[in-house]
C-alpha cells in the first residue's frame, strides 16, 4: 500500500509533468503558426530564409514524437530553450533575474510564517478574549485586499509622501557589492516589497494556525496544562505547538508558491528586475520559450516545496514516521 507521503510525491511529480507536456502542446494547438509562438516574430516580419531556419532549429519538421523528445532535450540539459527576440537562452534570462525573486519570496515566507505562530498560538490559547477578536477581525479584513493594493497604498505612503524607502530596484547606484553598505542597502530597497507580501500571506496563515491551536487548547492535557499553573509561553511551545508542527510545516511549504505568485506581481510595482518584470516583459513582446521557461522554473520550485515539507512534516512528527512505517 502507497504511503501518504508517496502519494504526495507522486502527486506532485504529476502535476510538474503536466506543466511539461502542456508547455510543449500549447504552442503546437494554438491558433496560427506555431513558428511565430515559438518565436515570437510574425510570419510576414520574416524571409524565407529565416522561417526555415527556424523550422528546422525547432524540428518542427520531424513528428510530433520527436518534438517532444527535442524539448525534453532543452530541459534536460538546462538550456531551457532559446529565446530568439532576446537572442540568449531562456536558462540565462531567467538566472540572471531568479535571485532578486528568491530575495523577496524567502524573506517573506520566514517572516510570515513566524508572526503567523507567534499571534496564531497566543489568539487561539486566548480564544474569544479581546486579543483574539482583534487580530481575528483584522485578519479577515487584510484578507479581502488584493496584493497590488496593498503594494500601491505602501509604495504611496512611505515611498511617496514620506519618502521613507525608495520606490523601486533593490540597489542604489555607487553602493559597492560585498560591503555592509550594500547589505544594509540592500535591506533598505527590500522593506516594502517583502513588507507587502507579508501583509498579504500573513492574514490566512495567521488564520489557520489560530484555528489549529484553538482546537488543541480544548483538549484535556492543555486544560491539565493549564491547572497546574504552567505560563502561556510553556503551554504554547511544550502542548500546544508540536501538536500543529505537521500542519505548520505544510503550510510554509505551499507558502512558497503563493509567495512566489505574489512576488511576481509587485516585482512589476516596485520596477525590480526579477521573474515578475521578466514575465512581463515576455508576454509584451510574445517571446513564448521565455513565457514557458518561467513557468516550468515556478512550477519546479513549487513542487520541491512541497516535496520537501511532506518530507520535514514526518522528521518533526512521530506520528507520521509511524504511520508510514506501518502501511
Amino acid at each position: 500500500m502507497m504511503t501518504k507521503y508517496r502519494k504526495d510525491i507522486v502527486t506532485a511529480l504529476l502535476a510538474f509533468c503536466f506543466v511539461i507536456i502542456l508547455n510543449f502542446i500549447l504552442p503546437r494547438i494554438l491558433p496560427g503558426d506555431p513558428i511565430a509562438y515559438l518565436t515570437g516574430f510574425a510570419e510576414e516580419d520574416m524571409t524565407v530564409k529565416q522561417y526555415e531556419y527556424y523550422e528546422d532549429a525547432l524540428h518542427l519538421k520531424a513528428p510530433l514524437p520527436e518534438q517532444f523528445l527535442h524539448y525534453l532535450k532543452s530541459l534536460g540539459d538546462g538550456s531551457l530553450g532559446y529565446s530568439y527576440k532576446k537572442e540568449a537562452t531562456v536558462r540565462s534570462l531567467i538566472f540572471n533575474r531568479l535571485g532578486h525573486t528568491l530575495q523577496i519570496t524567502l524573506t517573506s515566507v520566514c517572516i510570515t510564517s513566524i508572526i503567523a505562530l507567534v499571534l496564531g498560538l497566543s489568539s487561539g490559547l486566548s480564544k474569544g478574549g479581546s486579543f483574539d477578536r482583534a487580530v481575528t477581525t483584522s485578519s479577515v479584513i487584510l484578507n479581502t485586499v488584493p496584493t497590488f493594493m496593498i503594494g500601491i497604498v505602501l509604495l504611496l505612503f512611505f515611498a511617496f509622501h514620506k519618502k521613507w524607502f525608495p520606490y523601486a530596484n533593490l540597489s542604489s547606484t555607487g553602493v559597492r557589492k560585498g560591503t555592509v553598505s550594500f547589505f544594509l542597502d540592500r535591506i533598505w530597497h527590500l522593506f516594502l516589497p517583502v513588507l507587502t507580501l507579508v501583509l498579504a500571506q500573513l492574514p490566512s496563515r495567521f488564520l489557520l494556525v489560530r484555528n489549529l491551536a484553538a482546537n488543541i487548547s480544548e483538549e484535556k492535557y492543555v486544560l491539565y496544562a493549564k491547572t497546574r499553573g504552567l505560563s502561556r509561553r510553556t503551554i504554547k511551545y511544550h502542548y500546544i505547538f508540536p501538536n500543529i508542527a505537521a500542519p505548520f510545516i505544510n503550510l510554509v511549504g505551499m507558502s512558497v508558491g503563493s509567495a512566489l505568485g505574489g512576488a511576481l506581481v509587485i516585482e512589476n510595482l516596485f520596477s525590480i528586475n526579477g521573474m515578475g518584470t521578466l514575465l512581463t516583459d515576455a508576454v509584451y513582446s510574445l517571446d513564448y520559450p521565455l513565457i514557458q521557461g518561467i513557468l516550468f522554473v515556478t512550477t519546479a520550485f513549487m513542487t520541491l516545496s512541497i516535496i520537501l515539507s511532506d518530507g520535514l512534516c514526518l522528521v518533526v512528527n512521530p506520528k507520521l514516521r509511524k504511520k508510514e512505517r506501518t502501511q
